[in-house]
């Protein structure tokens, strides 16, 4: 039993085929250059940056700030830049972001300011903090000078994935490498495009020569059939010749055959 050809596309449907390649396209190039700017312009919080941009995107590693007006794990808080805001006078209530000890290690700390206090002859203020989910204040205080970002608002569950793609093989593998993907397909779709316009013009051009050659052709026969035509006309038009003068017909003899009788 012989198997059944798969059937050609349409042309409606390579076109709505084609719309959907696009749009994806599309889709995937907006989408790789919204994180890389993200990513780019926030470097990874575990080097104590939190990026030179007037909005500071900031992944949330600990369940510290869990509570009805706080964040968690997984989360992330949209700071704005220090320089927008007078941090020398910060309310009570305010979440700032600083740079901690935690464990010997220096890390980025975003907390709640419970208290403050200006603590030298310079004015500055000095910030205490606390997570809202813990029930000790953190240890010494902040300088205002030390503030790095003041929060803003936070994105459930978005800070996770930022963290993961700041690491250089995610972001690899999930910006760079599909990027130059989409890149060489569109390289190939354009080579195929130019040949295929190619060939159309050869195929034009051939089409051309047959048109030609035919068109000679029906002039070659035309031009014998008129020919053919005007012989036979000066012929049926040429007039009958006469005798020459001076020369008499040659008489006509008639033969009589007598019969006698025996």
């Amino acid at each position: 039993m012989r198997e059944k050809k798969a059937s050609k596309l349409t042309p409606e449907q390579q076109k709505i085929i084609s719309i959907i390649v696009t749009v994806l396209q599309v889709v995937v190039v907006i989408l790789a250059i919204t994180l890389s700017a993200i990513v780019l312009a926030n470097p990874n919080i575990n080097n104590n940056e939190v990026g030179s941009g007037s909005v500071k995107l900031l992944p949330v590693l600990t369940d510290s700030m869990k509570g009805p007006d706080g964040f968690e794990a997984g989360d992330l808080v949209i700071a704005g830049d220090p320089k927008n805001y007078d941090v020398n006078n910060l309310e009570v209530g305010t979440v700032i972001t600083f740079v901690t000890t935690i464990n010997g290690v220096d890390r980025l700390n975003t907390h709640r300011i419970i208290k403050s206090e200006i603590v030298d002859a310079t004015g500055e203020r000095a910030y205490y903090t606390q997570g809202d989910a813990i029930t000790s204040q953190d240890p010494g205080f902040v300088l205002a000078s030390d503030v790095l970002a003041v929060y803003k608002f936070h994105l459930k569950g978005i800070g996770k994935a930022i963290a993961w793609l700041q690491e250089p093989t995610h972001f690899l593998l999930v910006i760079v490498l599909p990027l130059i993907a989409l890149f060489i397909y569109n390289i190939i779709i354009l080579i195929r495009m130019i040949m295929t316009a190619k060939m159309a013009k050869v195929e034009e051009e051939k089409e051309k020569l047959i048109a030609e050659k035919e068109s000679l052709s029906l002039d070659e026969e035309e031009i014998k059939r008129r020919a053919i035509e005007e012989f036979l006309k000066s012929r049926d038009a040429a007039p009958e010749t006469d005798p020459a003068p001076g020369i008499d017909p040659a008489p006509e003899i008639d033969v009589a055959t007598d019969t006698d009788p025996e």
